[in-house]
């Protein structure tokens, strides 16, 4: 059984609790949609970015098991990934073109 006080279940997938509803919004749009996307991982009380630089690019995918997180896939090769920190995203974009699908309100460049 999933522990609601922990996640938010949407679409068969467990997303943290403190993640915006926006952000998973757009992470199970482009899950479904195989976009590839480039994550941008910060405090979302600052909205000052980590410039993290490795495991931030990929397509969306979910773990198996019991509770069904999101992971990111490097390519259509890979088998596995590691778990998106959904409660720590303050900006997604798309791998190509570099569109901005999602950018927290208070976000510092």
């Amino acid at each position: 059984m999933i522990d609601t006080d922990k996640y938010k279940l949407v679409n068969g997938t467990s997303y943290d609790k403190r993640t915006d509803d926006e952000v998973i919004r757009i992470l199970e749009h482009c899950r479904m949609n195989n976009i590839r996307v480039v994550l941008d991982y910060g405090d979302t009380k600052t909205g000052k970015s980590w410039n993290e630089r490795n495991g931030i690019t990929g397509k969306v995918g979910r773990s198996s098991g019991q509770i069904k997180v999101p992971i990111l896939l490097y390519n259509k090769r890979s088998h596995g990934g590691g778990g998106i920190l959904t409660h720590c995203i303050i900006g997604i974009k798309r791998s190509k073109g570099k569109d901005t699908l999602y950018r927290w309100k208070e976000m510092i460049e």
